[in-house]
């Protein structure tokens, strides 16, 4: 007896185009993001999708209702839950890496390599893997031998997947996870494994 799991990360937005930090600032998608979604989209056709799930944040519910249309699923039955949401990071939003670095350089570091740091305005890594891995536990009791495709964002999806690969910063950054990409876990046994990383349409 196996369940599925699809992580999808949303597709792009104008801010990710230019290389922005956005957090939580509720982007939308782009015309780029919209196109990566429903290419996207013929993954999943003929999978049995028993559910989607969705972090409330626009770009993210927004690919959902996408992949929604392209398989034939209810966008009324998709269920919502905030702790799918992405990392705060309100100290960096609208900056680009450049623009930390030369500004806030040692906050970054502090966080990028500590599960547990504290910063004013940036929530932990250690934080962001905690409601994910909770979300995931409480999804699989509930949804066991089901194909359930779960849509947020990078950091979100990044802490998940480094959790269940026993990864920890720096060392969480040491694979890809595109915008309007697929990543899959599969549950079986007691035991959740990664069977699938940073699948994208251009691989279609």
């Amino acid at each position: 007896m196996m369940a599925r799991i699809y992580l999808v990360r949303h597709g792009s937005t104008e801010w990710n185009e230019k290389r922005l930090w956005q957090g939580v600032v509720d982007t939308e998608l782009s015309e780029r993001g919209t196109d990566e979604i429903r290419k996207l989209g013929v993954f999943f056709r003929g999978k049995n999708i028993d559910m989607i799930l969705s972090s409330p944040m626009k770009r993210a519910l927004q690919s959902a209702r996408i992949i929604a249309s392209e398989i034939g699923y209810d966008h009324n039955k998709i269920v919502i839950d905030d702790r799918l949401k992405e990392c705060e990071i309100r100290l960096w939003n609208g900056k680009t890496n450049e623009e930390i670095d030369r500004l806030y350089a040692t906050q970054f570091q502090s966080w990028f390599t500590n599960l547990h740091s504290d910063i004013e305005g940036v929530e932990p890594l250690g934080n962001v893997q905690k409601r994910m891995y909770d979300f995931l536990e409480s999804m699989i009791v509930h949804f066991t031998n089901k194909n359930v495709i779960i849509v947020s964002h990078a950091i979100a999806i990044r802490m998940l997947i480094s959790k269940i690969l026993n990864t920890t910063p720096p060392n969480h950054v040491n694979f890809s996870l595109d915008n309007g990409s697929v990543s899959s876990l599969i549950y079986s046994g007691d035991k959740v494994r990664v069977s699938l990383l940073n699948y994208t349409h251009d691989l279609l």
